[in-house]
Protein backbone atom coordinates (compact mmCIF):
# COMPACT_ATOMS: atom_id res chain seq x y z
CA UNK A 1 0.00 0.00 0.00
CA UNK A 2 1.53 3.27 -0.99
CA UNK A 3 -0.47 6.23 0.86
CA UNK A 4 0.19 8.58 -1.96
CA UNK A 5 0.82 8.34 -5.12
CA UNK A 6 0.99 11.16 -7.80
CA UNK A 7 2.31 9.40 -10.83
CA UNK A 8 -0.03 6.52 -10.99
CA UNK A 9 -3.04 7.77 -11.80
CA UNK A 10 -3.38 10.52 -14.39
CA UNK A 11 -3.78 13.94 -13.05
CA UNK A 12 -5.14 12.43 -10.07
CA UNK A 13 -3.63 12.30 -6.37
CA UNK A 14 -4.08 8.25 -4.78
CA UNK A 15 -4.01 5.65 -3.07
CA UNK A 16 -1.63 3.08 -4.55
CA UNK A 17 -2.75 -0.85 -3.43
CA UNK A 18 -0.50 -3.42 -5.19
CA UNK A 19 -2.31 -6.77 -5.11
CA UNK A 20 -1.09 -10.09 -4.97
CA UNK A 21 -0.92 -13.43 -7.57
CA UNK A 22 -1.03 -13.18 -11.20
CA UNK A 23 -1.95 -15.85 -14.01
CA UNK A 24 0.91 -15.10 -16.46
CA UNK A 25 4.73 -16.22 -16.14
CA UNK A 26 6.37 -13.57 -18.22
CA UNK A 27 9.88 -14.23 -17.86
CA UNK A 28 10.58 -10.53 -17.55
CA UNK A 29 8.17 -9.78 -15.11
CA UNK A 30 9.79 -7.82 -11.76
CA UNK A 31 7.10 -9.33 -9.28
CA UNK A 32 8.06 -12.80 -8.68
CA UNK A 33 7.19 -12.28 -5.09
CA UNK A 34 3.73 -11.20 -6.06
CA UNK A 35 3.47 -14.73 -7.75
CA UNK A 36 5.66 -17.69 -5.87
CA UNK A 37 5.37 -16.22 -2.43
CA UNK A 38 2.65 -14.36 -1.78
CA UNK A 39 0.49 -17.27 0.45
CA UNK A 40 1.92 -16.94 3.30
CA UNK A 41 1.99 -13.26 3.57
CA UNK A 42 -0.27 -11.53 5.82
CA UNK A 43 -4.00 -10.80 4.58
CA UNK A 44 -6.06 -7.90 5.10
CA UNK A 45 -9.62 -7.87 4.93
CA UNK A 46 -12.11 -6.19 2.70
CA UNK A 47 -13.54 -4.70 5.64
CA UNK A 48 -9.93 -3.46 7.40
CA UNK A 49 -8.98 -2.04 4.15
CA UNK A 50 -11.74 -0.37 3.78
CA UNK A 51 -11.62 0.99 7.31
CA UNK A 52 -8.17 1.77 6.21
CA UNK A 53 -9.34 4.04 3.33
CA UNK A 54 -12.39 5.77 4.58
CA UNK A 55 -10.57 8.60 6.09
CA UNK A 56 -8.01 9.60 2.98
CA UNK A 57 -10.91 9.20 0.50
CA UNK A 58 -12.03 12.52 1.61
CA UNK A 59 -8.40 14.20 0.18
CA UNK A 60 -7.32 11.84 -2.82
CA UNK A 61 -8.84 11.64 -6.01
CA UNK A 62 -9.15 7.97 -5.93
CA UNK A 63 -7.21 4.47 -5.18
CA UNK A 64 -5.18 2.72 -8.10
CA UNK A 65 -5.27 -0.62 -8.06
CA UNK A 66 -2.06 -2.72 -9.38
CA UNK A 67 -0.71 -6.73 -9.33
CA UNK A 68 -0.06 -8.71 -10.11
CA UNK A 69 -3.74 -9.40 -11.46
CA UNK A 70 -6.30 -7.93 -9.60
CA UNK A 71 -9.29 -9.68 -11.47
CA UNK A 72 -7.99 -12.93 -10.31
CA UNK A 73 -10.05 -12.48 -6.59
CA UNK A 74 -13.55 -13.06 -6.49
CA UNK A 75 -13.34 -10.20 -3.56
CA UNK A 76 -12.57 -7.63 -6.12
CA UNK A 77 -15.68 -6.46 -7.14
CA UNK A 78 -17.18 -6.20 -3.73
CA UNK A 79 -14.46 -3.90 -2.57
CA UNK A 80 -14.68 -1.74 -5.75
CA UNK A 81 -18.20 -1.34 -5.09
CA UNK A 82 -17.26 -0.23 -1.85
CA UNK A 83 -15.09 2.35 -2.99
CA UNK A 84 -17.81 3.88 -5.26
CA UNK A 85 -20.28 3.96 -2.70
CA UNK A 86 -18.06 6.16 -0.79
CA UNK A 87 -16.85 8.56 -3.85
CA UNK A 88 -13.89 7.03 -4.96
CA UNK A 89 -12.54 7.49 -8.71
CA UNK A 90 -11.07 3.80 -9.33
CA UNK A 91 -8.12 2.79 -11.91
CA UNK A 92 -7.31 -0.38 -11.96
CA UNK A 93 -4.49 -2.49 -13.91
CA UNK A 94 -5.35 -5.83 -15.40
CA UNK A 95 -3.86 -7.85 -17.94
CA UNK A 96 -7.39 -8.30 -19.94
CA UNK A 97 -7.37 -12.11 -19.74
CA UNK A 98 -11.20 -12.46 -17.73
CA UNK A 99 -13.51 -10.75 -20.99
CA UNK A 100 -16.96 -11.78 -18.33
CA UNK A 101 -15.00 -9.76 -15.36
CA UNK A 102 -14.32 -6.82 -17.49
CA UNK A 103 -17.64 -6.54 -19.05
CA UNK A 104 -19.37 -6.57 -15.80
CA UNK A 105 -17.25 -3.81 -14.63
CA UNK A 106 -18.01 -1.91 -16.89
CA UNK A 107 -21.37 -2.97 -16.92
CA UNK A 108 -21.69 -2.00 -13.05
CA UNK A 109 -19.60 1.48 -13.83
CA UNK A 110 -16.88 0.00 -10.89
CA UNK A 111 -13.31 1.23 -12.49
CA UNK A 112 -12.97 4.84 -14.07
CA UNK A 113 -9.75 4.21 -16.00
CA UNK A 114 -8.48 0.93 -16.99
CA UNK A 115 -4.42 -0.09 -17.66
CA UNK A 116 -3.89 -2.88 -19.70
CA UNK A 117 -0.79 -4.69 -19.79
CA UNK A 118 0.30 -6.21 -23.15
CA UNK A 119 2.99 -8.44 -22.45
CA UNK A 120 3.50 -9.37 -25.58
CA UNK A 121 1.58 -9.44 -29.51
CA UNK A 122 -1.28 -11.71 -29.69
CA UNK A 123 1.00 -13.72 -32.26
CA UNK A 124 3.27 -14.10 -29.43
CA UNK A 125 1.07 -14.44 -26.18
CA UNK A 126 1.11 -18.04 -24.91
CA UNK A 127 5.28 -18.05 -25.73
CA UNK A 128 5.64 -15.08 -23.27
CA UNK A 129 3.06 -15.43 -20.28
CA UNK A 130 4.25 -19.29 -20.14
CA UNK A 131 0.13 -20.12 -19.78
CA UNK A 132 -2.77 -21.64 -21.58
CA UNK A 133 -4.85 -18.44 -22.46
CA UNK A 134 -7.02 -17.84 -25.18
CA UNK A 135 -6.23 -14.78 -26.95
CA UNK A 136 -9.34 -14.64 -28.26
CA UNK A 137 -10.33 -13.57 -24.90
CA UNK A 138 -8.20 -10.95 -24.50
CA UNK A 139 -8.97 -9.71 -27.60
CA UNK A 140 -12.64 -9.68 -26.49
CA UNK A 141 -11.71 -7.53 -23.51
CA UNK A 142 -9.57 -5.30 -25.25
CA UNK A 143 -12.14 -4.39 -27.64
CA UNK A 144 -15.12 -3.78 -24.53
CA UNK A 145 -12.62 -1.57 -22.86
CA UNK A 146 -11.64 0.65 -25.61
CA UNK A 147 -15.64 0.38 -26.63
CA UNK A 148 -16.88 1.58 -23.66
CA UNK A 149 -15.88 5.28 -23.50
CA UNK A 150 -13.94 5.24 -20.13
CA UNK A 151 -10.29 6.46 -20.31
CA UNK A 152 -7.60 3.83 -20.41
CA UNK A 153 -4.11 3.21 -21.52
CA UNK A 154 -2.14 0.05 -22.95
CA UNK A 155 1.02 -0.81 -21.20
CA UNK A 156 4.54 -2.84 -23.21
CA UNK A 157 7.68 -3.41 -21.75
CA UNK A 158 10.87 -3.39 -23.86
CA UNK A 159 12.81 -6.63 -23.51
CA UNK A 160 15.90 -6.98 -25.91
CA UNK A 161 15.38 -10.42 -27.40
CA UNK A 162 12.19 -10.88 -26.94
CA UNK A 163 9.68 -7.19 -27.30
CA UNK A 164 11.16 -5.22 -29.98
CA UNK A 165 10.68 -3.37 -32.88
CA UNK A 166 8.74 -5.91 -34.78
CA UNK A 167 6.88 -6.74 -31.95
CA UNK A 168 5.98 -3.51 -31.18
CA UNK A 169 4.99 -2.36 -34.62
CA UNK A 170 2.35 -5.13 -34.64
CA UNK A 171 0.94 -4.15 -30.94
CA UNK A 172 0.84 -0.77 -32.29
CA UNK A 173 -1.12 -1.59 -35.71
CA UNK A 174 -3.22 -3.86 -33.57
CA UNK A 175 -4.24 -0.67 -30.88
CA UNK A 176 -3.81 1.94 -33.26
CA UNK A 177 -6.03 5.31 -32.50
CA UNK A 178 -6.20 4.13 -28.14
CA UNK A 179 -5.79 7.01 -26.55
CA UNK A 180 -2.40 6.14 -24.76
CA UNK A 181 0.42 3.80 -24.52
CA UNK A 182 3.00 3.48 -21.92
CA UNK A 183 6.20 2.08 -22.78
CA UNK A 184 7.97 0.79 -18.97
CA UNK A 185 11.54 -0.29 -18.51
CA UNK A 186 12.77 -3.30 -18.05
CA UNK A 187 14.91 -4.23 -15.31
CA UNK A 188 16.48 -6.96 -16.27
CA UNK A 189 17.86 -7.48 -11.94
CA UNK A 190 14.82 -8.02 -10.82
CA UNK A 191 13.67 -10.07 -13.69
CA UNK A 192 11.57 -13.88 -12.50
CA UNK A 193 13.58 -15.76 -14.66
CA UNK A 194 16.90 -15.88 -13.75
CA UNK A 195 18.20 -15.89 -17.61
CA UNK A 196 16.47 -12.54 -18.16
CA UNK A 197 18.53 -11.06 -15.41
CA UNK A 198 21.81 -11.13 -18.10
CA UNK A 199 19.94 -9.44 -20.77
CA UNK A 200 21.09 -5.35 -21.06
CA UNK A 201 18.10 -3.59 -21.12
CA UNK A 202 17.74 -0.71 -23.62
CA UNK A 203 18.99 1.95 -23.51
CA UNK A 204 16.97 5.81 -22.77
CA UNK A 205 17.82 7.03 -26.21
CA UNK A 206 16.77 3.42 -27.80
CA UNK A 207 13.94 3.86 -25.81
CA UNK A 208 13.49 6.96 -27.25
CA UNK A 209 13.89 5.83 -30.99
CA UNK A 210 11.28 2.78 -30.02
CA UNK A 211 8.85 5.29 -28.91
CA UNK A 212 9.30 7.42 -32.22
CA UNK A 213 8.26 4.72 -34.16
CA UNK A 214 4.81 3.95 -32.41
CA UNK A 215 3.63 7.16 -31.66
CA UNK A 216 2.28 7.92 -34.69
CA UNK A 217 -0.59 5.47 -33.94
CA UNK A 218 -1.60 6.46 -30.69
CA UNK A 219 -2.67 10.12 -29.29
CA UNK A 220 -0.43 9.60 -26.70
CA UNK A 221 2.88 7.95 -25.93
CA UNK A 222 4.72 7.64 -22.67
CA UNK A 223 8.48 6.24 -21.29
CA UNK A 224 8.00 5.32 -17.75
Amino acid sequence: MRKLNTIDYPNKLCMSLTVAGCNYRCPYCPHGQLIHDYIPMEKTSLEDLVQMLRPRLGFLDGVSIVGGEPMLHRELVDFLKELKYHGSKIKLKTNASRPTLVNLLIDKHFVDYYSVFIPAPLSKYKAVVNYRIDTADVDSAIHMIRKSGLDHEFRVKPVPGLIGEDELLEIAIYLAGAPRLVLERFEPEKSMDEKYREVKAYSYSELKALRDLVAPYFHETILQ
